[in-house]
């Protein structure tokens, strides 16, 4: 509880500073970013993306001047411990409460593996298994097939980790409109 309390002050904070009511989720750590931080994104190219691919980490596109349509999550679905991307009305759905799990989207269900928070030192965990954490993967590829400047990390449930801090932990950018 105490855990929940701490991280509802920690969004309310952001809420009352952002103008937006859509935010990015973005590694708070730039690791080998050439462009901008690595953010939760589906794959595919922006309006052309795949909610079927599930979810993985990809340059995030605040250095073109907005966050684009498959990096955004709806603000308000935070607070509720989901991860809800309004332009697709899919949440973000761990395959399993196991190390490895892949993160997919599907149709909004309220389920244990969509109930996903934010935690005070930035971890995104599944409430259900808070010891596990959302994390991009070490080997980064170029967006594509090779060509683009554009990085890609893939994304799993790993347990969390002092070793993985970089990797693990997650902060929200708010959206402008």
């Amino acid at each position: 509880m105490k855990l929940v309390a701490a991280l509802a002050v920690s969004i309310a904070s952001l809420a009352s500073t952002a103008t937006a009511d859509t935010v990015e989720v973005m590694l708070t750590d730039r690791l080998d970013g050439n462009l901008d931080f690595y953010c939760l994104d589906i794959s595919g190219s922006k309006t052309n993306a795949n909610v079927e691919n599930g979810l993985q980490t990809h340059t995030c596109y605040g250095y073109q001047g907005e966050a684009g349509v498959d990096q955004v999550f709806d603000l308000a679905s935070v607070e509720d411990a989901q991860l809800y991307m309004p332009e697709w009305n899919v949440c973000a759905t761990v395959s399993d409460l196991s190390v490895g799990a892949s993160i997919e989207l599907t149709a909004c269900d309220n389920s244990d593996l969509q109930n996903i928070v934010l935690t005070e030192n930035g971890h995104l965990s599944p409430l259900t298994a808070m010891e596990l954490c959302f994390t991009a993967g070490e080997e980064t590829t170029r967006g594509r097939g090779g060509t683009s400047d554009h990085q890609i990390k893939s994304l799993t449930l790993q347990s969390c980790s002092d070793d993985l801090l970089a990797y693990q932990t997650w902060e929200l950018r708010a959206e402008e409109h």
